[in-house]
């Protein structure tokens, strides 16, 4: 990382010589993998108007970007993330077709990566727009996982779950938008304790917190979709066939773990979520999920992942 006489700022550092190669090499094996699977390369600018950044899905994500403001004095952003703005292009073709995207580019954010310590990310994905199926999530967390173990001999374990359960409980709360953000926030500690509290406070129905604290409890191995399988809602019954489905299909030597009430990004994904973990090392290195494409009243469901392909280089030092 940076140094008080290198000229870089803290957070960002440059790629030299065997680094340098390491990162192009990663380029090559993921991309060529991508186009083998009928990804279209997309290389979308580095900048953009800070009003567009994370479209009407992901507002927050302007809280992550750097801006600034160009000779017309309109505000600028650098962007924080590539998969919104693919998402953006995509609306912006005007096509109905099913579409599929792959990338790799940069990313700068305000806040530091865990692993990598840098504000700076290579990143690369793929985003599929249209119709989103069960055997397209399929295909996608297989592309995925398999670009993974082209680019290095590690141990996955892939978290899963789905958002529609706990957003069916939720919708039903007819809580403000804060005291929505609040909960989800409460629910993905995991504290009961904190819960309770919450639903005492707010004097919520206790049928209601008792579902959630069941929900919470699902996570693990393919037996603890057991209460979602047996439940009368359709919804969380539609749920553990999907997951079930999915697991089932995972590349051989991949491990997995469940979740219904961790999910990074609930805010903006609505179907599956995931994420992906090297054993020994606490940190995800690629994520992904579904989510709604919106522009103009404009919707495109979608699913995608991201690989951080700058915790890879990081990682293979240290394996």
């Amino acid at each position: 990382m940076s140094t008080s006489n290198s000229g870089l700022p803290d957070g960002t550092e440059d790629f030299v010589g065997v680094k340098a190669k390491e990162l192009e090499n990663l380029r090559s094996i993921f991309l060529n993998y991508f186009y083998k699977n009928n990804c279209e390369l997309v290389i979308p600018s580095l900048i953009e108007f800070s009003e567009v950044i994370g479209g009407n899905a992901n507002a927050s994500l302007k809280d992550y970007a750097y801006s600034f403001s160009d000779e017309n004095l309109k505000n600028i952003s650098i962007r924080p993330d590539i998969s919104q703005q693919i998402a953006r292009i995509d609306l912006q073709q005007g096509t109905k077709n099913k579409k599929k995207y792959c990338y790799f580019g940069e990313t700068l954010r305000k806040t530091k990566d865990s692993l990598t310590k840098s504000k700076i990310a290579y990143k690369t994905g793929v985003e599929i727009f249209g119709k989103i199926s069960i055997s397209d999530e399929i295909d996608l967390i297989k592309l995925m996982l398999l670009s993974l173990k082209k680019a290095g001999k590690y141990k996955l374990t892939i978290s899963l779950g789905r958002t529609e359960p706990m957003a069916e409980l939720l919708n039903g709360l007819s809580l403000s938008f804060n005291d929505n953000k609040l909960l989800k926030k409460i629910i993905s500690s995991k504290s009961k304790t904190d819960l309770e509290e919450f639903f005492n406070s707010k004097g919520l129905n206790k049928k209601s917190l008792l579902e959630i604290k069941k929900l919470m409890a699902v996570n693990g191995k393919i037996e603890c979709l057991k209460y979602l399988k047996k439940h009368k809602n359709k919804i969380f019954q539609d749920s553990a066939r999907k997951i079930e489905k999915i697991i089932k299909n995972l590349p051989s030597s991949t491990d997995y773990h469940l979740d219904f009430s961790d999910f990074p990004g609930f805010d903006y994904h609505s179907g599956l979520v995931f994420s992906v973990h090297v054993f020994g090392f606490g940190f995800s290195i690629a994520k992904g999920g579904q989510y709604k494409s919106i522009q103009n009243n404009i919707v495109r469901e979608a699913i995608g992942f991201d690989i951080n392909v700058s915790s890879l280089t990081k990682l293979n030092q240290k394996i």
